[in-house]
């Protein structure tokens, strides 16, 4: 819990999704004074001094390296994101400060439709008609058609993201595993989900599933635990969907499995060392069964930042009256 001690509370947003229309913020309480600090992201000189009376910062992405120790007055950081991996190398990690996400209400429905799409891209056969096509080739025997009604959906992460993926998974008459790792022990038809099991349950999922779809935040613990033992109990006719963080999956042993054609293919929104702006390698690029799109699966959703932004106006709110805040971030877990 947090108490207001000072009559004017500065926020200070560094948010360029957000763009430059924050009254919405302003209009949570007389008491809010919102300053716009998007030049921090550019490098302007003199921006730094936007900090010096921020009590709160609403943050997106990129993320300035340097806050907590340019803003003396800073009480609570609101991050625009779900996952908070981006703040690992930034100085509010270790800051003594309230740390809060947007976890749950960052286009959810966007990002499990973009796993769905990605199922039926292999499951009818999409990514052989689009090999077809760069190879000047039209036949039907390439083609090996599975059905979606009666497949199985393994969630790692069944989290916001991955809870969403479970319940229009089940829509299109898909079973459903997912891992949790609160979860203490497997646990049948609960949550949306028809056996929920512990973390260390990430092998059975991949050995029962046709889809694994990767929905878990990036943290010391999940750093390459998509691996190889993982990608042998997937087997040859599985299919990897990533819509988390690249960095969860070994991309050496990724390559290695799709290469002596252990999976089917993989539909990846994110890679190692996006968020640093490094290119995807080589290989993700160049191997034909391999779909990568360039972290686009949170797009179009009908809500759009709503969501995102009613989860701030409301943790403002609690703030100023002194109250606990929603989705605070356990910095030992990393989410």
């Amino acid at each position: 819990m947090i108490a207001v001690v000072s009559p004017k509370v500065t926020v200070v947003v560094i948010a360029p999704i957000l763009g430059h229309d924050l009254q919405w913020i302003a209009d949570v309480d007389p008491r809010v004074d919102v300053v716009d600090g998007n030049v921090l992201t550019q490098g302007v000189e003199g921006g730094e001094r936007l900090l010096e009376s921020a009590e709160v910062v609403l943050l997106g992405y990129p993320v300035p390296a340097r806050i907590a120790g340019r803003a003396p007055r800073l009480r609570w950081v609101h991050h625009t994101q779900a996952g908070v991996s981006n703040l690992f190398h930034s100085d509010l990690w270790d800051a003594h400060v309230s740390l809060t996400s947007s976890r749950g209400a960052v286009a959810t429905t966007a990002i499990a439709e973009y796993v769905i799409a990605g199922a039926y891209h292999f499951g009818r056969g999409l990514h052989e008609a689009t090999r077809q096509k760069v190879a000047g080739e039209f036949n039907g025997s390439g083609y090996v058609l599975r059905a979606l009604s009666g497949a199985t959906m393994g969630v790692v992460g069944l989290g916001g993201i991955g809870g969403e993926v479970a319940r229009l998974a089940r829509a299109v008459g898909m079973n459903v595993l997912a891992t949790r790792r609160s979860t203490v022990s497997p646990e049948r038809d609960t949550e949306g989900v028809d056996l929920l099991l512990p973390s260390e349950g990430l092998q059975v999922l991949a050995e029962q599933s046709d889809y694994v779809a990767v929905c878990a935040p990036l943290t010391p613990q999940t750093r390459r635990m998509i691996g190889p033992e993982v990608f042998a109990a997937m087997g040859p006719g599985a299919v990897l969907i990533n819509v988390a963080r690249g960095e969860l999956v070994d991309e050496d042993a990724l390559v290695a499995a799709l290469e002596r054609e252990a999976l089917r293919g993989a539909l990846l929104d994110v890679y190692e060392g996006e968020l640093e702006g490094r290119p995807p390698r080589r290989e993700l690029v160049e191997l034909p069964q391999v779909v990568l799109t360039p972290h686009i699966s949170s797009r179009g959703d009908r809500a759009g930042l709503e969501p995102m932004k009613r989860l701030f106006a409301e943790d403002l709110r609690r703030y100023l009256a002194g109250q606990p805040l929603l989705n605070v971030v356990d910095r030992r877990r990393g989410y």
